[in-house]
C-alpha cells in the first residue's frame, strides 16, 4: 500500500505488525519518499521512518545516503551507504565504487569496490548505475595514469558488449577514451582510428571532435584539425559534451581547451 498523504504517515502505528507487514510498510515509505524531491525534509523523514520500521531496508539506507553525497557531507554519506552495502553487498558495492570514482576521484577506493563485485557475482559482468564495471575500471586506471590497464579494461568492455549486444550498441565513449590514451602515448594515427570509430556511432559530442582535432594537429594536418575543432566549438556552445550528473566527467573539456588548441593551430599556419 502506498500512502497518498504524508500527514497520515506520522500517525501510523507499526509496533504490533508482523515482520512481513513491517517490511511491506517500510518498502512503501521508501517508494513514496522517492516520489518527493531528493533531500527535502519530507523525503528524509520518510526514509528515516522506513529504516526505523525495518532496519534491514537496504534501499532506504542507499536513498538516505544520496542527499549527503550531493551536499559533500562525506562522513554522513559513508555511514548510510556502508550500511546499505552491509545489508546487500551484491546490489550496492559496485555503486559505491561508481560514486568514489566520479564524485571523489578516489580511483583506488573505487577499484576496491568494483573488483569486489567479481567475488559477489561469479561469471557475470556487473553494472553500477547502468555502467559496466569493466568500463568503470578502465576509467579508474586512466585516472591513475596506468594506461596499459586502462586500455586493457576498455578493450575487455568493448569485446564483451560487441559479443553480447553488437558493435552498434557499444558505448562510443569507450572508443573516445581509447583515443585519448593513444594521444597520451603520442600514437596519433591509432588515436584517429579510435575517434573515427566513435564518430561512426556518435557525432553529437564536442569531446570526440576536439581530441580528433588535437591528433590531426600533432601530425601536421592543420586544415583537418581546424575543421574538427570548429565542429567541437559548435557542439560545446550547444552544451553537447561529456558531462556527469553533479560531477565533472573524466577528461571533460572546456572552452579554454578549445581556445588553447586553436591558438596552437593558428600559430603553425
Amino acid at each position: 500500500m502506498l500512502f497518498c498523504q504524508c500527514d497520515h504517515l506520522s500517525n501510523e502505528t507499526y509496533h504490533k505488525m508482523s515482520p512481513n507487514e513491517r517490511r511491506e510498510l517500510s518498502a512503501d515509505y521508501t517508494q513514496l519518499a522517492k516520489k518527493l524531491e531528493l533531500g527535502s525534509p519530507k523525503n528524509m523523514r520518510l526514509l528515516e521512518k522506513a529504516i526505523k520500521i525495518n532496519p534491514k531496508n537496504d534501499l532506504a539506507f542507499l536513498e538516505l545516503s544520496m542527499p549527503y553525497l550531493y551536499r559533500g557531507l562525506i562522513h554522513e554519506w559513508s555511514i548510510y551507504i556502508d550500511e546499505a552495502i552491509r545489508l546487500n553487498p551484491q546490489a550496492w558495492q559496485g555503486w559505491r565504487g561508481y560514486y568514489k570514482l566520479f564524485y571523489f576521484r578516489d580511483y583506488g577506493g573505487a577499484l576496491f569496490d568494483l573488483d569486489a563485485t567479481d567475488t559477489l557475482t561469479v561469471n557475470q559482468t556487473d553494472y553500477a548505475q547502468n555502467m559496466s564495471v569493466d568500463y568503470l575500471r578502465g576509467l579508474c586506471y586512466l585516472g591513475l595514469k596506468n594506461l596499459d590497464k586502462a586500455e586493457e579494461y576498455f578493450k575487455i568492455f568493448i569485446d564483451k558488449e560487441t559479443e553480447e549486444n553488437g558493435a552498434e550498441f557499444v558505448d562510443e565513449n569507450a572508443f573516445l577514451y581509447l583515443g585519448i590514451i593513444k594521444n597520451y602515448r603520442k600514437d596519433y594515427d591509432q588515436a584517429i582510428k579510435h575517434f573515427e570509430r566513435a564518430l561512426r556511432y556518435e557525432t553529437g559530442i564536442a569531446d570526440v571532435h576536439f581530441h580528433q582535432a588535437r591528433s590531426f594537429f600533432e601530425i601536421g594536418e592543420n586544415n583537418r584539425a581546424q575543421k574538427e575543432l570548429e565542429k567541437a566549438k559548435l557542439l560545446l556552445e550547444e552544451k553537447k559534451q561529456l558531462r556527469g550528473f553533479q560531477y565533472e566527467a573524466i577528461e571533460q573539456i572546456y572552452q579554454s581547451d578549445i581556445t588553447n588548441l586553436e591558438a596552437r593551430i593558428n600559430g603553425n599556419r
